[in-house]
């Protein structure tokens, strides 16, 4: 969201001539030391530097290509860049030694290049989810023969030594392909699960959280109200409002609700139609590491494609997925532990041209409570 002063068109002309100056300079580099793959081949002693500056649910899926680096080269020194406004998700990967942010503006494009060059030499520089053109760039001149990144995720493919796009890797699910950029280095690709440590100061502040609110410590069934990509992927209030419904009188509870501050408004129009159904209102009032001790302690999770629902999969909490077709659960839906999850998927239909095509209100509530009720009474 544009802040004040500044209209959407601005910021777009300024990331605009942004690129364009970065193209202007770095191309004339290139063309006098282009790229030369070289072979890589990390070790206990290696330094490997990773860029994931993109949101919440893109680090988590980028988590997958991390850890399939640490398991597969113990001891190697994993460092990561990522966006300063975007640290919580790789604050709480155990595998990253340490972290740098990623602001905008050639001074601090300069003064985080330093550096990094005094954190090197770095043996590996991988791409993940990151934006052009800052990320490129930077791995350019850290290790312009050992960087490696998927060919269509960037608009500066001449600066990297190593642009994956293998037939059917676009379609493949995002978490694989963070995976495919690490087996590039000679990473193993039997595993692809996301990473997420909750922390004991993160579990004490929700317990605080909850005490003062009056709410119960331990959820039963959390639902995340939306977020993530576009309103074509939410679920309607209404087949909220069913559900809980049906929910209640199953005796499944306590019945949390989650979101984000755009989201305060929707929690109160079911907070109101659901009279007489205990629910616990957490939407806006929980920082994400504390969602995320929250979700530790649900017995499932009910929720659309979001970052939570992604984070939900790397902590292991049983999770009722909706998903749009667009981008499909071939995509975002679970990579490990299928079997504690039901995925409940729009079919993408003949003649689809746009999201706006398919509704997720086709997803019936009754449905979604089938799903809620195998995971909730299921016997551990």
């Amino acid at each position: 969201m544009a802040g004040p002063g500044k209209r959407k068109g601005d910021l777009s002309l300024s990331s605009s001539l942004n690129l364009f100056a970065y193209r202007a300079v770095f191309g004339l580099l290139a063309k006098a030391r282009p790229p030369r793959s070289r072979a890589i081949q990390p070790g206990p002693q290696s330094r490997v530097l990773f860029f994931s500056t993109a949101g919440l649910g893109d680090s988590l899926l980028d988590s997958a290509g991390i850890r399939a680096v640490a398991e597969s080269f113990p001891g190697v020194q994993i460092e990561a860049v990522v966006h300063h406004r975007r640290r919580d998700i790789p604050e709480h990967n155990p595998f990253l030694r340490k972290l740098h942010f990623l602001r905008k503006g050639p001074h601090a494009f300069i003064a985080l290049w330093w550096s990094l060059r005094k954190r090197g030499p770095w043996d590996a520089v991988f791409y993940l989810s990151c934006h052009d053109p800052e990320a490129r760039c930077l791995g350019y001149l850290l290790a312009r023969d050992t960087t490696i990144g998927l060919g269509w995720r960037t608009k500066l493919p001449w600066l990297c030594a190593r642009n994956i796009d293998e037939p059917g890797l676009r379609k493949a699910h995002l978490a694989a392909q963070s995976v495919r950029v690490a087996m590039e280095a000679g990473a193993s690709g039997k595993t692809v699960r996301m990473v997420y440590e909750v922390k004991d100061a993160d579990r004490a502040g929700l317990d605080a959280k909850l005490s003062g609110h009056g709410y119960p410590r331990e959820p039963g069934v959390v639902f995340q109200l939306g977020g993530g990509g576009g309103a074509f992927r939410d679920w309607p209030v209404e087949h909220f409002c069913k559900l809980l419904g049906q929910a209640h009188a199953a005796g499944i509870g306590p019945l949390f609700l989650l979101g984000g501050p755009d989201h305060v408004e929707k929690a109160r129009k079911l907070m109101a139609v659901t009279e007489g159904i205990p629910l616990f209102d957490l939407v806006g009032k929980l920082p994400l590491s504390q969602s995320a001790a929250l979700l530790e302690r649900a017995r499932c999770l009910v929720s659309t494609d979001t970052g939570i629902m992604h984070l939900a999969f790397a902590i292991g909490t049983p999770t009722v997925a909706l998903l749009h077709c667009t981008p499909g659960a071939d995509r975002v839906g679970p990579t490990a532990d299928p079997d504690r999850h039901v995925v409940i998927a729009l079919t993408r239909p003949p003649g689809y041209r746009s999201p706006s095509d398919v509704s997720m209100s086709e997803i019936p509530p009754e449905r979604v409570f089938e799903g809620l009720k195998e995971l909730y009474f299921r016997k551990v």
